[in-house]
């Protein structure tokens, strides 16, 4: 079926988008019987198209807007990716299509939607990033990518690392999107060229030997790539000793970073590595910085619970946060839903929790957040199931909704998509999903006082005073499970077959580990 689609400009993501439109309405069975027009506010303007724009001129702020004229459709961005955001957005309001999920089927039909013109589509988060931890893997990043700003993610973050691994590839894909990177991460020892031993000692911040040299290498990556707008680049991963001037001398070399490269956005992170509060917290006589954000990471949640009643992190989050405040500051959420080392492969939905937490975050005035991607490792002793458990396909769902949530869109109409691609099982795969979450948020909790540890780790604790808790624990979610059991499968061809392999997977697991941790009882 052909449309005709005109662009206000030849930016290559306009254009992009364009070949989308195009793409996607060709699968449409239907005549559709207007044509559109793309382009940026100003561009609509400036072509008498529109007197005035409905923006606020912050061309950071994605947003989007229709403006229908007859049987012609203006779709209209602050930026360019914002234009790509409208294109999707049409494309599933007026096509039906939801592209929940890489194995999900589309049922696209036809409906002649009318476009509010006053109205503004813009995401209630300004950044909505994915950070992508040591997973290389080209063909599942490429369609990361274009998921995610189906989706209305902004950014990607990489470590250099993984950057210099994937860029001549990914980049691309980024590129044409109008997505930004963010890159940074766990680097120091790579960029020093100690990788070798970034496992064995914590950087010296105070030492100003190598920093002229390391600054000269992040600005070097920043002029080879233009979609690179933030450097984020932290301490090794490995606590410190009560040091209470290392947060200090961390954020200095931050402010390094900012003042030598002031094209860039450049933040510092808090975060409890080894479990490090004084990583973490903002000590007395700290003010944080004018100069650079902030990127606040504590490890270690309990997910059944609101972040709330972890009561010293969310003490160290609200200082933050009136610091960041004065000093003029952005901050930044990293959370871990789709981390597979924090949940391990009883890895539980968070759907609830990542809406509950959105909130709590909105009301500290908190407009950013990135959610970690990591992949599942497994155990060189572990069954055949364990060495096909599909993380991949199951990040996805805490993913979806991270993604539609800090864009603003109402949980109940994420769940209806959502849910909609199981089709005859919706109700029977959400009351499974819906359990499986009540039981197996509280997984998490086992991470600190297990650490370095997991709750899956067995082999690796001899003792603990708590291993009888822990197969009460256990023995309750196993009790709470097995009743959604169903035929086990082994091949993963479409969401329902996902999820029947996800809860065979889960009670074996569940067996497996209680005869383990029995056994050191």
């Amino acid at each position: 079926m052909s449309i005709r689609c005109t662009t206000l400009t030849s930016n290559p993501a306009i254009m992009f988008a364009k070949e989308e439109l195009l793409k996607y309405t060709q699968q449409v069975q239907k005549p559709i019987t207007y044509s559109f027009v793309l382009g940026l506010d100003q561009d609509f303007i400036e072509n008498g198209f529109i007197e005035q724009s409905l923006f606020n001129n912050d061309p950071a702020v994605d947003a989007f807007h229709f403006i229908q004229k007859e049987r012609e459709i203006y779709i209209i961005g602050s930026n360019t990716r914002s234009v790509l955001y409208g294109v999707y957005h049409l494309c599933k309001n007026m096509f039906g299509y939801k592209w929940v999920h890489f194995l999900s089927k589309e049922k696209i039909g036809y409906k002649d939607v009318h476009f509010i013109s006053s109205e503004i589509h813009s995401g209630s988060m300004v950044r909505r990033g994915l950070v992508i931890e040591n997973y290389s893997d080209i063909p599942f990043l490429t369609k990361l990518i274009d998921w995610a700003a189906k989706h209305y993610i902004n950014e990607l973050f990489f470590t250099f690392m993984l950057w210099d691994k994937v860029k001549n590839v990914i980049e691309e894909e980024i590129n044409k999107r109008g997505l930004s990177i963010t890159i940074g991460g766990h680097s120091m020892h790579y960029l020093l060229m100690e990788s070798s031993v970034s496992e064995k000692k914590q950087i010296d911040f105070s030492n100003d030997s190598w920093k002229v040299t390391l600054v000269d290498k992040i600005k070097n990556y920043c002029e080879k790539s233009t979609s690179i707008k933030r450097v984020s680049l932290w301490p090794a991963d490995i606590g410190i000793n009560d040091n209470q001037d290392f947060l200090a001398r961390y954020i200095e070399f931050t402010e390094l970073i900012k003042r030598e490269i002031p094209s860039i956005e450049v933040e510092h992170i808090a975060y409890n590595a080894g479990l490090s509060w004084n990583m973490l917290e903002l000590h007395e006589g700290l003010s944080g910085s004018s100069k650079v954000n902030t990127l606040f990471a504590f490890w270690g949640r309990n997910y059944q619970q609101s972040f709330m009643k972890e009561e010293r992190a969310f003490e160290a989050l609200q200082k933050w946060c009136q610091k960041t405040k004065v000093n003029q500051q952005d901050i930044t959420i990293f959370e871990y839903y789709s981390d597979h080392y924090m949940l391990g492969d009883l890895f539980p939905p968070l759907f609830h929790r990542i809406h509950e937490d959105i909130d709590v975050y909105a009301k500290l005035g908190i407009k950013s957040m990135v959610n970690l991607i990591v992949p599942y490792i497994t155990k060189e002793d572990e069954k055949s199931l364990d060495q096909h458990f599909p993380w991949e396909s199951l990040q996805f769902m805490n993913s979806y909704y991270f993604a539609r949530l800090t864009w603003g869109d109402d949980f109940q109409e994420i769940e209806a998509d959502f849910y909609s691609i199981f089709d005859d099982h919706q109700i029977s795969t959400k009351q499974l999903l819906v359990k499986l979450e009540s039981v197996l948020s509280e997984v998490s909790k086992w991470n600190v006082p297990l650490f370095p540890s997991r709750v899956i780790d067995p082999e690796k604790v001899v003792q603990h005073e708590a291993i009888s808790e822990i197969i009460s624990d256990l023995t309750k979610w196993k009790r709470e499970l097995v009743p959604f059991k169903v035929d086990s499968t082994t091949e993963i061809k479409d969401p329902k077959s996902l999820i029947s392999f996800y809860i065979d997977h889960v009670c074996e697991k569940l067996d497996d580990l209680l005869r383990t941790w029995r056994g050191k009882e």
